[in-house]
């Protein structure tokens, strides 16, 4: 057991062997300049000594007994040189990251792999945008989550109101989502208070990041980069803006509605979604996160009230059309009551097409197993229906289908984030490769993702 956890620390990849060596090298060539600049007589004068002393010991003056001495002085200096150097570094691993285990060759060479993932911007909002997050921030810590500001209801609505702020909600889900270690941290920040006072529906993490954003002089930005620190976060939390965003929404009957927590509940069939301002600015941060982006990933969430609203902000769609990423798209396993009512996804993908304009999607991702009839029965009684897989229309638009069982089990319908990002990782390194595209469709089509 002991030799395989020293064995760890020759895996490839720790980046610590050359530095090591590095360290011996250092050490001989200090010795011999040493012995350069006393021009040896410091070695002669203690090789008298212990011939002396040898010669009064045995009555001979024995060099294999020499030689055996500076073996063993030799070995001893070698220990206690790793022995010092290895005592350091656990040292200093432990005033930066106190709470991890011994394990410290895990700890790196786990932080090594995913800083050398790749750039994954993920857009949206909702439990759709946290619940990948939770499964891509094992595989990358290039990660950037650009999050919708645009709700206006529960505890992000009134604070909203009382302190004139973009909704914290969202982006509090995604840095809880992201965080290094979800435990007490999680809890506290995604606890809600209850009772009748001024505090029952909010949650403590809106408050805290309210607090801060406060503190901070109004500037979200500084709130969320040092709720990241504090909560260890892989990867980067932005909203797609900093302006007060209303969602406006026009049915096909050519009625409207204001608030983006109104619109699912009239009833009716959505032509459009519009913002107010019409135009809002967008966080630069969030333009440069998709200009470096590999891969750029919409959903999964609520079309119209998580997904499209990032897209309405102001040159966000130009920066995605621009980007040579991989534009993703994750259609959801269900219809949603009031915004998809009967869509298939073909019909999401036109959706998107009405308000962005055409060559947003490369590849889409859809849910292509079963599910368990007991489990659609209770859905159907909320007005949820499977989203189903038109694949004669997706076909005329030049869009790649990936097929996979994404679902979180047999007794519910939503996206498994582990399975969901491990396909979403398969998509991007495949698409990485050079392979001829009728082997990159077949490996695509795998049942075994």
């Amino acid at each position: 057991m002991i030799r395989r956890k020293w064995a760890r620390w020759l895996v490839p990849g720790l980046k610590i062997k050359r530095w090591l060596f590095l360290f011996s090298l250092g050490v001989f060539l200090l010795m011999v300049g040493v012995t350069l600049m006393l021009n040896y007589q410091w070695l002669s004068y203690m090789e008298d000594i212990v011939l002396q002393t040898l010669y009064e010991t045995t009555g001979a003056y024995n060099y294999t007994i020499l030689a055996s001495c500076g073996f063993i002085l030799l070995g001893i200096g070698i220990v206690l040189m790793i022995e010092g150097l290895r005592k350091v570094v656990k040292t200093i691993i432990r005033a930066i990251i106190p709470d991890e285990s011994d394990e410290v060759s895990d700890y790196i060479f786990q932080n090594i792999r995913l800083t050398e993932g790749p750039n994954i911007v993920v857009i949206g909002g909702g439990t759709g945008l946290s619940m990948l997050l939770r499964g891509l921030k094992t595989h990358t810590s290039n990660l950037s989550a650009i999050v919708t500001v645009a709700d206006d209801g529960g505890s992000s609505g009134r604070l909203r109101e009382d302190f004139k702020m973009i909704a914290p909600g969202d982006l509090r889900n995604c840095l809880v989502a992201l965080a290094e270690k979800e435990g007490l941290m999680e809890q506290l920040f995604q606890y809600r208070f209850d009772g009748k006072g001024d505090l029952s529906g909010h949650s403590f993490g809106n408050l805290f990041l309210t607090a801060l954003t406060q503190v901070l002089d109004s500037d979200i930005e500084k709130a969320l980069e040092a709720s990241s620190k504090i909560l260890k976060v892989r990867g980067r939390v932005i909203p797609s803006s900093t302006e007060e965003i209303k969602l406006l929404a026009r049915y096909t009957d050519g009625t409207m509605v204001t608030g983006e927590s109104n619109i699912p509940h009239e009833g009716k069939v959505i032509e459009r979604i519009f913002t107010q301002p019409a135009h809002p600015q967008p966080e630069g941060a969030a333009l440069q996160a998709i200009d470096e982006a590999d891969a750029i990933i919409l959903g999964p969430g609520s079309l119209y009230t998580s997904i499209l609203p990032n897209l309405l902000v102001d040159k966000i769609v130009d920066h995605i059309k621009a980007s040579k990423a991989e534009k993703i798209y994750i259609c959801n396993v269900m219809t949603q009551p009031g915004e998809t009512d009967g869509y298939t996804v073909a019909d999401h993908i036109e959706a998107i097409g009405r308000h962005c304009g055409p060559n947003m999607i490369d590849t889409v991702l859809v849910h292509d197993t079963t599910l368990d009839e007991k489990v659609l029965s209770q859905y159907r009684h909320r007005g949820a229906n499977p989203v189903v897989i038109d694949m004669d229309r997706l076909q005329q638009m030049d869009i790649r289908i990936v097929r996979a069982n994404l679902v979180d089990g047999f007794d519910r319908a939503t996206h498994n984030s582990e399975r969901l990002a491990k396909v979403i990782m398969d998509v991007i390194y495949a698409l990485q490769t050079d392979i001829e595209p009728h082997i990159l469709e077949y490996y695509l089509q795998r049942d075994d993702h």
